[in-house]
């Protein structure tokens, strides 16, 4: 197991690539502790993980939320590994943008990761080390059709993770970025307008969709950016540090197959036709 003994804590674990991280780290002989802000489905994750997962409701753009988390943590021992993964998307357009959802915006996507990361390397310094895994978005790599103050926050998410890397590197502190593609999560039902339709129907008309867009011609998982989380957390990683995993089947590797145009019209023909035929 390449996790063994570890103890590990993950943002945003109760649905989507949090909870694939959280089942892949249990799996892999981590002991970890995952927050979120759904307590059902927080309980019920943790109830499948044979003693060594925890459950905290905590909201990480929260001060005094963090620092209870961090303190829950501690009891059992050293943290590991973090992974800061909870992160909410602001789709509004920039003449939508209120002071109030840019704030809101900036907390989720970035201030959190600020945040957990402080704390966790203050414990970290004291205890030889780690890695803190940051989960970032292709989304910051490229202007595409993806929402621009969203996109922005990601993209500062993965320089961070590079200036955190050298700042920490003298405390044995490894701090790394994995940026996702689109991945099937329930987030895209909303995104595609698909809230109408079953989840499981959703899900499979959603992968169709990024399929038809990716030149390795299909989608990607929640257990895909898992894998690479795991990497990233293990001692396979341990020479590594202040680097952004691109996980997209190729998606950004170059000049794609269609332009962004097409992009958006593949993926609104399969919607409609899956909609037309469900």
């Amino acid at each position: 197991m390449r996790l063994h003994g570890k103890r590990a804590l993950i943002t945003g674990g109760t649905s989507g690539i949090g909870r694939a991280v959280v089942e892949a780290f249990v799996a892999e002989g981590a002991v970890v502790t995952f927050c979120g802000r759904s307590v059902e489905r927080g309980n019920a994750l943790a109830a499948n993980g044979n003693g060594n997962v925890r459950f905290v409701e905590a909201d990480v753009t929260v001060p005094s939320d963090v620092d209870r988390l961090i303190e829950t943590v501690l009891t059992d021992g050293p943290i590991d590994c973090l992974v800061n993964n909870a992160a909410a998307a602001e789709t509004s357009p920039l003449h939508e943008m209120t002071p109030e959802l840019l704030d809101t915006c900036m907390w989720s996507v970035f201030g959190s990761v600020v945040l957990m990361t402080k704390a966790v390397a203050t414990t970290m310094r004291s205890t030889g080390g780690g890695s803190i895994v940051n989960i970032g978005s292709t989304a910051g790599r490229r202007a595409n059709s993806s929402p621009p103050i969203y996109s922005s926050l990601k993209a500062a998410v993965s320089h961070l993770s590079r200036c955190l890397a050298l700042e920490l590197s003298g405390d044995r502190i490894r701090v790394n970025t994995i940026s996702p593609g689109a991945i099937v999560t329930p987030i895209f039902q909303e995104t595609f307008g698909l809230n109408a339709l079953p989840g499981e129907q959703a899900m499979a008309l959603i992968a169709e969709a990024l399929a038809s867009i990716n030149p390795s011609g299909r989608c990607g998982t929640p257990t895909d950016i898992a894998k690479a989380v795991v990497f990233l957390a293990s001692d396979d990683s341990t020479y590594i540090t202040g680097q952004d995993l691109v996980v997209d089947g190729g998606l950004t590797a170059g000049n794609t197959p269609v332009g962004r145009a097409e992009e958006q019209r593949r993926v609104a023909e399969v919607i409609a036709k899956g909609v037309s035929d469900g």
